[in-house]
Protein backbone atom coordinates (compact mmCIF):
# COMPACT_ATOMS: atom_id res chain seq x y z
CA UNK A 1 0.00 0.00 0.00
CA UNK A 2 1.33 3.46 -0.87
CA UNK A 3 2.43 5.56 2.09
CA UNK A 4 -0.08 8.33 1.46
CA UNK A 5 -2.88 5.77 1.06
CA UNK A 6 -1.99 4.22 4.39
CA UNK A 7 -2.03 7.62 6.06
CA UNK A 8 -5.45 8.34 4.58
CA UNK A 9 -6.84 5.02 5.76
CA UNK A 10 -5.44 5.60 9.25
CA UNK A 11 -6.99 9.06 9.34
CA UNK A 12 -10.41 7.79 8.31
CA UNK A 13 -10.30 5.17 11.04
CA UNK A 14 -9.23 7.71 13.67
CA UNK A 15 -12.10 9.81 15.10
CA UNK A 16 -11.70 13.56 15.52
CA UNK A 17 -12.38 13.20 19.22
CA UNK A 18 -11.24 10.19 21.27
CA UNK A 19 -14.01 8.21 22.97
CA UNK A 20 -12.13 8.36 26.25
CA UNK A 21 -10.55 11.80 26.36
CA UNK A 22 -7.92 11.05 28.99
CA UNK A 23 -6.16 8.48 26.82
CA UNK A 24 -2.80 9.64 25.52
CA UNK A 25 -3.08 11.43 22.18
CA UNK A 26 0.04 11.46 20.04
CA UNK A 27 0.45 14.67 18.07
CA UNK A 28 0.76 13.17 14.66
CA UNK A 29 -2.33 10.96 15.02
CA UNK A 30 -4.41 14.12 14.82
CA UNK A 31 -4.35 14.12 11.02
CA UNK A 32 -7.91 14.23 9.79
CA UNK A 33 -8.02 13.97 6.01
CA UNK A 34 -11.80 13.81 5.88
CA UNK A 35 -12.31 16.91 8.02
CA UNK A 36 -14.48 19.56 6.39
CA UNK A 37 -13.43 22.97 7.61
CA UNK A 38 -15.56 26.07 7.45
CA UNK A 39 -13.15 28.79 6.33
CA UNK A 40 -15.59 31.62 7.08
CA UNK A 41 -14.94 33.87 10.04
CA UNK A 42 -17.10 32.87 13.00
CA UNK A 43 -18.34 35.11 15.76
CA UNK A 44 -16.92 33.81 19.02
CA UNK A 45 -18.99 33.60 22.17
CA UNK A 46 -17.28 35.44 24.98
CA UNK A 47 -17.71 33.71 28.33
CA UNK A 48 -17.37 36.16 31.18
CA UNK A 49 -17.86 36.29 34.91
CA UNK A 50 -17.44 39.49 36.85
CA UNK A 51 -14.10 39.95 38.63
CA UNK A 52 -13.85 38.56 42.15
CA UNK A 53 -10.64 40.21 43.31
CA UNK A 54 -10.87 42.55 46.30
CA UNK A 55 -9.24 45.98 46.10
CA UNK A 56 -6.58 44.84 48.54
CA UNK A 57 -5.79 41.77 46.41
CA UNK A 58 -5.49 43.97 43.33
CA UNK A 59 -3.06 46.28 45.12
CA UNK A 60 -0.85 43.35 46.18
CA UNK A 61 -1.01 41.93 42.65
CA UNK A 62 0.03 45.26 41.14
CA UNK A 63 2.95 45.61 43.53
CA UNK A 64 4.07 42.06 42.71
CA UNK A 65 3.99 42.75 38.99
CA UNK A 66 5.95 45.98 39.37
CA UNK A 67 8.57 44.29 41.55
CA UNK A 68 8.98 41.02 39.69
CA UNK A 69 8.16 41.95 36.12
CA UNK A 70 8.12 39.56 33.17
CA UNK A 71 11.50 38.03 34.06
CA UNK A 72 10.05 36.30 37.11
CA UNK A 73 7.09 35.08 35.04
CA UNK A 74 9.37 33.62 32.38
CA UNK A 75 11.58 31.98 35.01
CA UNK A 76 8.67 30.05 36.49
CA UNK A 77 8.78 26.35 35.71
CA UNK A 78 5.55 25.26 34.04
CA UNK A 79 4.62 21.59 33.97
CA UNK A 80 2.37 22.19 30.97
CA UNK A 81 5.48 22.97 28.92
CA UNK A 82 7.23 19.84 30.17
CA UNK A 83 4.33 17.66 29.00
CA UNK A 84 3.41 19.50 25.80
CA UNK A 85 6.80 20.62 24.58
CA UNK A 86 6.07 19.07 21.18
CA UNK A 87 3.48 21.85 20.75
CA UNK A 88 4.69 24.71 22.92
CA UNK A 89 8.45 24.46 22.49
CA UNK A 90 10.79 25.69 25.20
CA UNK A 91 10.32 28.46 27.75
CA UNK A 92 10.39 31.42 28.30
CA UNK A 93 6.93 32.52 27.24
CA UNK A 94 5.39 35.94 26.82
CA UNK A 95 4.47 37.81 29.99
CA UNK A 96 1.11 38.42 28.26
CA UNK A 97 0.21 34.73 28.59
CA UNK A 98 -2.60 33.91 30.99
CA UNK A 99 -1.15 31.18 33.23
CA UNK A 100 -1.98 30.27 36.83
CA UNK A 101 -0.75 27.70 39.35
CA UNK A 102 -2.54 25.59 42.02
CA UNK A 103 -6.12 26.56 41.37
CA UNK A 104 -7.88 23.89 43.41
CA UNK A 105 -7.42 20.79 45.60
CA UNK A 106 -9.90 18.30 47.06
CA UNK A 107 -10.06 14.63 48.07
CA UNK A 108 -12.65 12.21 46.65
CA UNK A 109 -12.80 8.49 47.48
CA UNK A 110 -9.29 8.59 48.98
CA UNK A 111 -7.92 10.29 45.84
CA UNK A 112 -6.45 13.76 46.17
CA UNK A 113 -7.24 15.78 43.02
CA UNK A 114 -5.14 18.90 42.41
CA UNK A 115 -5.59 21.41 39.59
CA UNK A 116 -1.93 22.40 39.23
CA UNK A 117 -1.92 24.78 36.27
CA UNK A 118 -4.15 26.39 33.69
CA UNK A 119 -3.29 28.54 30.71
CA UNK A 120 -5.16 30.19 27.87
CA UNK A 121 -3.83 31.96 24.79
CA UNK A 122 -7.04 33.07 23.12
CA UNK A 123 -7.48 29.79 21.24
CA UNK A 124 -6.42 26.81 23.35
CA UNK A 125 -7.19 26.09 26.99
CA UNK A 126 -4.45 24.10 28.74
CA UNK A 127 -4.99 22.39 32.09
CA UNK A 128 -2.69 20.19 34.14
CA UNK A 129 -4.08 18.26 37.11
CA UNK A 130 -3.20 15.16 39.12
CA UNK A 131 -4.82 12.25 40.86
CA UNK A 132 -2.92 11.06 43.97
CA UNK A 133 -4.20 7.81 45.46
CA UNK A 134 -3.55 8.19 49.15
CA UNK A 135 -3.51 4.44 49.79
CA UNK A 136 -0.61 3.83 47.36
CA UNK A 137 2.96 3.75 48.67
CA UNK A 138 4.91 3.38 45.42
CA UNK A 139 5.33 5.90 42.58
CA UNK A 140 3.98 5.12 39.11
CA UNK A 141 6.48 7.24 37.19
CA UNK A 142 9.62 6.13 35.39
CA UNK A 143 12.42 8.51 34.49
CA UNK A 144 13.57 8.75 30.86
CA UNK A 145 17.20 9.04 29.77
CA UNK A 146 16.91 12.85 29.63
CA UNK A 147 15.65 13.03 33.21
CA UNK A 148 11.95 13.55 32.48
CA UNK A 149 8.89 11.63 33.53
CA UNK A 150 7.91 9.03 30.97
CA UNK A 151 5.00 6.65 30.59
CA UNK A 152 2.55 5.13 33.00
CA UNK A 153 1.85 1.47 33.86
CA UNK A 154 -1.60 0.23 32.92
CA UNK A 155 -2.28 -0.92 36.46
CA UNK A 156 -2.06 2.70 37.62
CA UNK A 157 -5.19 3.54 35.62
CA UNK A 158 -6.85 0.35 36.84
CA UNK A 159 -6.12 1.34 40.42
CA UNK A 160 -7.57 4.77 39.81
CA UNK A 161 -10.71 3.18 38.34
CA UNK A 162 -11.04 1.01 41.44
CA UNK A 163 -11.47 4.23 43.43
CA UNK A 164 -14.40 5.13 41.16
CA UNK A 165 -12.67 8.38 40.24
CA UNK A 166 -11.70 9.71 36.83
CA UNK A 167 -12.93 11.29 33.60
CA UNK A 168 -16.40 9.86 33.07
CA UNK A 169 -18.12 11.81 30.25
CA UNK A 170 -16.85 13.61 27.14
CA UNK A 171 -17.98 17.11 28.09
CA UNK A 172 -16.84 19.87 30.39
CA UNK A 173 -18.47 23.15 31.40
CA UNK A 174 -17.41 26.77 31.34
CA UNK A 175 -19.66 29.08 33.33
CA UNK A 176 -22.26 26.32 33.15
CA UNK A 177 -22.14 26.09 29.34
CA UNK A 178 -21.51 22.61 27.96
CA UNK A 179 -18.35 22.16 25.89
CA UNK A 180 -17.91 19.17 23.59
CA UNK A 181 -14.46 17.75 22.92
CA UNK A 182 -13.19 20.02 20.15
CA UNK A 183 -11.27 18.78 17.14
CA UNK A 184 -7.48 18.89 17.60
CA UNK A 185 -7.77 18.61 21.37
CA UNK A 186 -5.61 16.06 23.12
CA UNK A 187 -4.01 14.87 26.32
CA UNK A 188 -0.87 13.48 27.93
CA UNK A 189 -0.77 11.33 31.04
CA UNK A 190 2.19 10.08 33.02
CA UNK A 191 3.16 8.73 36.39
CA UNK A 192 5.37 10.81 38.67
CA UNK A 193 7.84 10.16 41.48
CA UNK A 194 5.16 10.98 44.05
CA UNK A 195 3.62 7.74 45.40
CA UNK A 196 0.26 6.99 43.81
CA UNK A 197 0.22 10.07 41.57
CA UNK A 198 -0.90 10.33 37.93
CA UNK A 199 -0.33 13.65 36.15
CA UNK A 200 -2.81 14.65 33.44
CA UNK A 201 -2.16 17.44 30.93
CA UNK A 202 -4.95 18.36 28.53
CA UNK A 203 -5.39 20.93 25.79
CA UNK A 204 -8.71 21.95 24.31
CA UNK A 205 -9.00 23.89 21.05
CA UNK A 206 -11.85 26.13 22.10
CA UNK A 207 -11.50 28.10 18.87
CA UNK A 208 -12.79 25.03 17.05
CA UNK A 209 -15.95 25.36 19.13
CA UNK A 210 -16.18 29.10 18.34
CA UNK A 211 -15.66 29.77 22.05
CA UNK A 212 -13.45 32.48 23.50
CA UNK A 213 -12.74 33.17 27.17
CA UNK A 214 -12.38 36.53 28.84
CA UNK A 215 -12.21 37.59 32.46
CA UNK A 216 -12.68 35.17 35.33
CA UNK A 217 -14.42 31.95 34.32
CA UNK A 218 -15.59 28.90 36.23
CA UNK A 219 -14.47 25.55 34.79
CA UNK A 220 -16.07 22.24 35.75
CA UNK A 221 -14.29 19.02 34.80
CA UNK A 222 -15.90 15.56 35.01
CA UNK A 223 -12.95 14.12 36.92
CA UNK A 224 -14.51 13.44 40.31
CA UNK A 225 -16.61 10.46 41.38
CA UNK A 226 -17.60 8.49 38.26
CA UNK A 227 -21.30 8.77 37.51
CA UNK A 228 -23.40 6.19 35.62
CA UNK A 229 -23.78 7.33 32.01
CA UNK A 230 -27.26 5.82 31.96
CA UNK A 231 -28.33 8.77 34.12
CA UNK A 232 -27.50 11.15 31.25
CA UNK A 233 -29.17 9.52 28.25
CA UNK A 234 -31.13 12.30 26.57
CA UNK A 235 -34.26 10.31 25.72
CA UNK A 236 -34.52 9.02 29.28
CA UNK A 237 -33.58 12.26 31.04
CA UNK A 238 -34.64 15.22 28.84
CA UNK A 239 -34.75 17.44 31.94
CA UNK A 240 -30.94 17.29 32.05
CA UNK A 241 -30.61 19.03 28.67
CA UNK A 242 -31.31 22.59 27.62
CA UNK A 243 -33.50 23.70 24.72
CA UNK A 244 -30.57 23.41 22.30
CA UNK A 245 -29.82 19.83 23.33
CA UNK A 246 -26.75 20.64 25.43
CA UNK A 247 -26.16 18.71 28.63
CA UNK A 248 -26.75 20.87 31.68
CA UNK A 249 -23.94 20.94 34.22
CA UNK A 250 -24.34 17.86 36.45
CA UNK A 251 -24.63 18.23 40.20
CA UNK A 252 -22.30 15.30 40.89
CA UNK A 253 -18.96 14.00 39.65
CA UNK A 254 -17.36 17.35 38.87
CA UNK A 255 -14.31 19.22 40.10
CA UNK A 256 -14.71 22.97 39.65
CA UNK A 257 -12.30 25.88 39.87
CA UNK A 258 -11.97 29.50 38.76
CA UNK A 259 -9.47 30.69 36.20
CA UNK A 260 -8.77 34.25 35.13
CA UNK A 261 -8.51 34.36 31.32
CA UNK A 262 -7.86 38.09 31.54
CA UNK A 263 -7.84 40.13 28.36
CA UNK A 264 -5.62 37.75 26.44
CA UNK A 265 -7.75 38.11 23.30
CA UNK A 266 -6.36 41.63 22.88
CA UNK A 267 -2.84 40.17 22.90
CA UNK A 268 -3.47 37.96 19.85
CA UNK A 269 -2.26 39.28 16.49
CA UNK A 270 -4.13 37.87 13.50
CA UNK A 271 -3.05 38.22 9.86
CA UNK A 272 -5.01 37.25 6.75
CA UNK A 273 -2.45 37.43 3.91
CA UNK A 274 -4.42 35.34 1.36
CA UNK A 275 -1.51 35.39 -1.11
CA UNK A 276 -1.85 32.45 -3.50
CA UNK A 277 0.99 30.10 -4.34
CA UNK A 278 0.35 27.91 -7.37
CA UNK A 279 2.11 24.54 -7.59
CA UNK A 280 1.49 21.63 -9.98
CA UNK A 281 -0.54 19.87 -7.28
CA UNK A 282 -2.43 22.62 -5.46
CA UNK A 283 -3.11 26.32 -5.12
CA UNK A 284 -2.47 27.29 -1.50
CA UNK A 285 -2.77 30.42 0.58
CA UNK A 286 -2.60 31.30 4.27
CA UNK A 287 -6.13 32.34 5.15
CA UNK A 288 -5.17 33.13 8.73
CA UNK A 289 -2.03 33.35 10.84
CA UNK A 290 -2.60 33.95 14.55
CA UNK A 291 0.26 34.86 16.90
CA UNK A 292 -0.69 34.34 20.55
CA UNK A 293 1.36 34.67 23.76
CA UNK A 294 1.83 30.88 23.75
CA UNK A 295 1.65 29.60 20.19
CA UNK A 296 1.54 30.34 16.46
CA UNK A 297 -1.44 29.02 14.47
CA UNK A 298 -1.34 28.97 10.66
CA UNK A 299 -4.36 27.90 8.60
CA UNK A 300 -4.08 27.17 4.88
CA UNK A 301 -6.86 27.24 2.30
CA UNK A 302 -6.24 24.73 -0.48
CA UNK A 303 -7.65 24.14 -3.97
CA UNK A 304 -6.47 20.98 -5.66
CA UNK A 305 -5.48 20.90 -9.32
CA UNK A 306 -8.06 18.68 -11.11
CA UNK A 307 -5.56 17.78 -13.84
CA UNK A 308 -3.09 16.62 -11.19
CA UNK A 309 -5.79 14.48 -9.58
CA UNK A 310 -6.71 12.95 -12.95
CA UNK A 311 -3.05 12.13 -13.56
CA UNK A 312 -2.75 10.64 -10.07
CA UNK A 313 -5.73 8.37 -10.70
CA UNK A 314 -4.37 7.37 -14.07
CA UNK A 315 -1.18 6.25 -12.38
CA UNK A 316 -2.63 4.76 -9.18
CA UNK A 317 -6.20 3.75 -9.96
CA UNK A 318 -9.53 5.21 -8.93
CA UNK A 319 -8.97 4.78 -5.22
CA UNK A 320 -8.42 2.32 -2.42
CA UNK A 321 -9.89 -1.16 -2.87
CA UNK A 322 -10.29 -3.73 -0.10
CA UNK A 323 -9.23 -7.36 -0.33
CA UNK A 324 -12.54 -8.25 -1.97
CA UNK A 325 -11.99 -5.72 -4.74
CA UNK A 326 -14.59 -3.28 -3.43
CA UNK A 327 -13.82 0.43 -3.79
CA UNK A 328 -13.65 1.82 -0.26
CA UNK A 329 -13.03 5.43 -1.32
CA UNK A 330 -11.91 7.35 -4.36
CA UNK A 331 -8.73 9.37 -4.34
CA UNK A 332 -9.26 13.08 -3.81
CA UNK A 333 -7.11 16.20 -3.90
CA UNK A 334 -5.47 15.46 -0.55
CA UNK A 335 -3.87 12.30 -1.93
CA UNK A 336 -2.11 14.46 -4.50
CA UNK A 337 -0.96 17.40 -2.38
CA UNK A 338 -0.41 15.67 0.98
CA UNK A 339 3.34 15.19 0.54
CA UNK A 340 3.82 18.81 -0.52
CA UNK A 341 1.96 20.07 2.56
CA UNK A 342 3.90 17.69 4.80
CA UNK A 343 7.18 19.11 3.48
CA UNK A 344 6.40 22.69 4.52
CA UNK A 345 8.40 24.39 7.28
CA UNK A 346 8.11 27.89 8.75
CA UNK A 347 11.04 30.00 7.48
CA UNK A 348 12.06 33.65 7.33
CA UNK A 349 12.54 35.66 4.15
CA UNK A 350 15.95 34.08 3.61
CA UNK A 351 14.62 30.54 3.88
CA UNK A 352 16.03 29.94 7.37
CA UNK A 353 13.77 27.69 9.52
CA UNK A 354 12.53 29.35 12.70
CA UNK A 355 12.02 26.04 14.52
CA UNK A 356 14.23 23.47 12.78
CA UNK A 357 13.53 20.72 15.32
CA UNK A 358 9.77 21.31 15.53
CA UNK A 359 7.21 19.45 13.42
CA UNK A 360 4.59 22.12 12.81
CA UNK A 361 2.31 20.08 10.54
CA UNK A 362 -1.00 19.44 12.33
CA UNK A 363 -3.33 18.03 9.68
CA UNK A 364 -4.51 18.35 6.10
CA UNK A 365 -7.66 17.80 4.04
CA UNK A 366 -8.81 18.50 0.52
CA UNK A 367 -9.33 22.21 1.19
CA UNK A 368 -7.55 22.85 4.50
CA UNK A 369 -4.30 22.40 6.38
CA UNK A 370 -3.04 23.61 9.73
CA UNK A 371 0.39 24.23 11.21
CA UNK A 372 1.19 24.88 14.88
CA UNK A 373 4.43 26.44 16.08
CA UNK A 374 5.68 27.82 19.41
CA UNK A 375 5.42 31.44 20.47
CA UNK A 376 7.50 33.95 18.51
CA UNK A 377 8.72 36.83 20.66
CA UNK A 378 8.39 40.29 19.03
CA UNK A 379 12.16 40.79 19.08
CA UNK A 380 12.58 37.52 17.16
CA UNK A 381 9.79 38.10 14.65
CA UNK A 382 11.24 38.23 11.10
CA UNK A 383 10.07 40.86 8.63
CA UNK A 384 8.82 38.01 6.43
CA UNK A 385 7.44 34.59 7.24
CA UNK A 386 6.84 31.75 4.77
CA UNK A 387 5.87 28.10 4.75
CA UNK A 388 8.41 26.58 2.40
CA UNK A 389 9.00 23.02 1.21
CA UNK A 390 12.39 21.77 2.36
CA UNK A 391 14.93 19.77 0.39
CA UNK A 392 17.26 18.72 3.17
CA UNK A 393 18.29 21.99 4.81
CA UNK A 394 17.42 24.13 1.79
CA UNK A 395 14.06 25.89 1.44
CA UNK A 396 12.44 26.04 -1.99
CA UNK A 397 11.18 29.62 -1.97
CA UNK A 398 9.70 29.21 -5.45
CA UNK A 399 6.89 27.10 -3.96
CA UNK A 400 6.75 28.84 -0.57
CA UNK A 401 3.49 30.21 0.82
CA UNK A 402 3.44 33.74 2.27
CA UNK A 403 2.55 33.90 5.97
CA UNK A 404 3.64 37.45 6.80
Amino acid sequence: MKQETFRRELSDLTPDVPEVFHQRVEAFLQEKVDQEVNMKESTKRALYMGGRFSSRALIFALVAVLMLGSVAFAATQWGIFDSLGFMLGDQPVSSDAQMQKILHKETINDVEITIHEAAYDGRTLFIQYSYRMLDETEPFGAMTADGKQGGIPIDALEKLASHNVGWWIDHFWVNGQCMDMAANSGADETGTQVPGEIMMTQYWRLDNLDVALTGEVNIALPIGAVQPLSDYIKKDHPEKYDAEGNLLQPEKGLVTFNFNAGDVLSKVTTLTPNVETVTPEVTAKVSEAAFTPLMTYITLELEGNPDALAAYKAANGEGYFDDEGKLRWSYTAVDVHHDYILSLTLVDGNGKPLFPDHAGYNGVGDAWAEFLYPYIAPENMPAELWLAPMDGNVADMNEAIRVK
